[in-house]
């Protein structure tokens, strides 16, 4: 009897210790944030140690989020933490403010989409990033400050048993910003397959280059997995998430490409003019043609290759010939990389499918060696009718374009060909006189002045250096561009515009300058397309 009210006595004395201390600390934490909070629960997560020391190295190593980990001014090793925000002294919009810096912060870390080998960088506030526990800083206030006097026991005992309370942030980012992302970055993520390449190196040898396989994102299924990283496995910091995809795998075609290793056929023409924009359309148009590889059977278009000569696409107004005359339009001096083009492709005896002639001579190949294309009108093609794969090579330099094309040699060694333009008849040039009042008066201007040729182009071949037969290649037409004199009559009068007819009637060049008070004569270069 007397045995058990002692052990009463002593249950009673220990829950005294017990609670007493619990008592204190209410009555010390209650003044300084009565009303701050209204909560009764207590809401608490904690951290093992690992993620505190995590915490903790957070806060020691990053200039711009160590502020949000050190606040709250009292220099404790444990308190109460919202992710590595060190929160125990703070008020209501202290914790709020220090949040709010803590997403900004994390708005900015990076976040690497992959979809097989390709890969784009984006940001976590690109995505949208948010957190979905608004009631975060509820819980932080209530531990210890309000609530039952065992509940904030636990707290006590926890902080300095365990180490910190720590509350995470619980991540989420915008379905429809996930979306925005994946569609902008479509062409980077999403692409077709691509066989084996070659590149010729400067020793005119090939190095084959990889392929690659095909990839096409599956979006919904992206969108739900970055989704799902975000809320259950991203805490901050860089991050990388594979998103769904298929793949198509390429055609290894390095056993076709290998047999690339001869030169079947070159050719160059002079294209530095003095006119910039002419030079600077070759070369463009040179350049998109340079490395293009076709197999056995497939056509070139240099319509297709060269694209759209416009100015979006980078081409600037250059002369081109239309109807009888030369005029300016986007894309001119195109026509002379088709034509170098053409004269490498005769050289190599590849099948042309499609070419015509210049509407007037051009000066920088013969008779029958130009190829003109224009626009949804007229077209180069030819077609790779060899057992084994070609690469054209366009060159320039100093002035000079020159075109290779390189292949698999199966000629005869003892046979050797050239080819040879044939003036069939000629139209001689016309002078004619015109008037135009857009120019200054007195002004003449002269331009055109291109003779008239039928011409056939012949393909000589020889054995061991003998002639042995001629094939015909093309027959080509070229018009004649009259001489033309072009008098301007800006301002001029009836009566000084009738002295003008008359001289022009007269077909006397020097009559037509004294009638305009000696005009001095400025010649127009033709420049050819």
């Amino acid at each position: 009897m007397i045995a058990g009210i002692i052990a009463i006595i002593l249950a009673l004395l220990m829950i005294i210790t017990l609670v007493l201390p619990a008592m204190a600390a209410e009555n010390t934490n209650s003044g300084g944030q009565a009303g701050a909070d209204t909560l009764n629960a207590v809401a608490v997560s904690s951290y093992s140690a690992e993620n505190f020391a995590e915490a903790e190295s957070v806060a020691s190593t990053s200039s711009s989020k160590s502020q949000h980990v050190s606040s709250g001014g009292s220099g404790k090793k444990y308190g109460i933490y919202i992710d590595n925000i060190n929160v125990t002294d703070m008020t209501r919009s202290q914790m709020k403010k220090a949040v709010e810096a803590r997403m900004e912060d994390l708005s900015d870390d990076v976040i690497v989409l992959y979809a097989g080998d390709n890969q784009v960088r984006t940001t976590a506030g690109a995505l949208g990033l948010t957190y979905t526990n608004k009631d975060v800083i509820d819980e932080a206030l209530s531990i210890g400050k309000k609530g039952n006097i065992f509940k904030r026991f636990l707290a006590d005992r926890q902080l300095e048993g365990s180490g910190p309370i720590v509350l995470d942030l619980t991540f989420s980012v915008s379905r429809s910003d996930v979306s925005t992302v994946l569609a902008k970055n479509a062409d980077a993520l999403n692409c077709n397959p691509q066989s084996n390449g070659v590149v010729l190196n400067d020793d005119n040898t090939f190095t084959l280059t990889p392929g690659k396989t095909g990839v096409a994102l599956n979006n919904k299924a992206s969108v739900n997995r970055i989704m799902d990283y975000f809320s259950g496995e991203w805490h901050g910091g860089e991050g990388g998430i594979t998103l769904v995809y298929s793949t198509t795998e390429y055609a290894d075609n390095s056993a076709e490409l290998s047999k690339i290793t001869d030169l079947l056929g070159s050719a160059t023409t002079g294209y530095q003019t003095g006119d910039t924009n002419h030079d600077t359309n070759v070369r463009l148009a040179a350049e998109h043609i340079n490395g293009t590889v076709l197999y056995p059977g497939e056509e070139f278009s240099a319509e297709k290759i060269i694209g759209p000569t416009t100015k979006e696409y980078g081409f600037l107004p250059g002369d081109t010939y239309e109807n009888g005359k030369v005029v300016e339009s986007y894309g001119g001096g195109v026509c002379q990389t088709t034509s170098t083009l053409y004269d490498a492709v005769l050289a190599a005896e590849l099948k042309v499918t499609e070419r015509h002639n210049h509407s007037y001579l051009v000066s920088y190949v013969e008779p029958g060696l130009d190829a003109s294309i224009s626009e949804g009108l007229m077209d180069f093609c030819f077609e790779n009718n060899t057992s084994a794969p070609i690469y054209i090579q366009a060159v320039t330099k100093n002035g000079y374009l020159t075109f290779n094309i390189y292949g698999e040699e199966s000629r005869d060694s003892d046979r050797t060909i050239s080819f040879e333009s044939k003036t069939l008849n000629t139209t001689e040039v016309e002078t004619t006189y015109e008037t135009d009042s857009s120019k200054p008066y007195g002004s003449i201007t002269v331009s055109g002045g291109i003779q008239g040729v039928e011409a056939e182009l012949y393909k000589e071949i020889y054995i061991n250096g003998q002639f042995d037969s001629e094939e015909l290649v093309n027959r080509s037409s070229y018009a004649m561009m009259p001489l033309t004199y072009t008098i301007g009559t800006e301002n001029a009068d009836s009566q000084t515009l009738q002295a003008i007819q008359a001289a022009i009637a007269t077909g006397d060049l020097s009559t037509i300058q004294t009638a305009v008070g000696n005009g001095s004569i400025v010649e127009t270069s033709v420049m050819e397309n």
